[in-house]
């Protein structure tokens, strides 16, 4: 028999959590677009990381998101869209990797984006 994993409080966990419904905003929002519809959630979750769940469950989890202030709404005619005011939590192997690579820039091991992007004579 399968047992479901509970939450800190004792209740148990759905197949869906809140990083993953902030992953998917981070796949799929844009800076230019940072609105998702509900499906398009729904979508995400289910393309990216097979968690197949309906859109009421996923309207039910931005809705308690919305509550805890990590998800905004917003009405167009209609419909209703989302959008992510916090970012996903890193995975444990990418905060390793970040920590790892503090202070390298100021050691002068590594070079900036910006003096990537700049010629020899310092302009672009």
């Amino acid at each position: 028999m399968a047992t479901q994993d509970r939450d800190d409080n004792g209740q148990f966990e759905g197949k869906m959590r809140d990083q993953d419904i902030l992953k998917a905003f981070d796949f799929e929002a844009t800076a230019e677009d940072p609105y998702l519809t509900v499906s398009e959630v729904g979508d995400a979750l289910a393309t990216h990381w097979d968690i197949d769940v309906t859109d009421e469950a996923v309207r039910t989890r931005l809705e308690q998101m919305r509550d805890d202030d990590t998800i905004a709404k917003r009405r167009f005619g209609p419909g209703v869209a989302y959008r992510a005011l916090v970012g996903p939590e890193l995975s444990e192997t990418t905060e390793a990797a970040l920590e790892e690579t503090t202070g390298e820039l100021e050691a002068g091991e590594t070079k900036s984006h910006k003096d990537v992007r700049l010629g020899p004579d310092g302009t672009q």
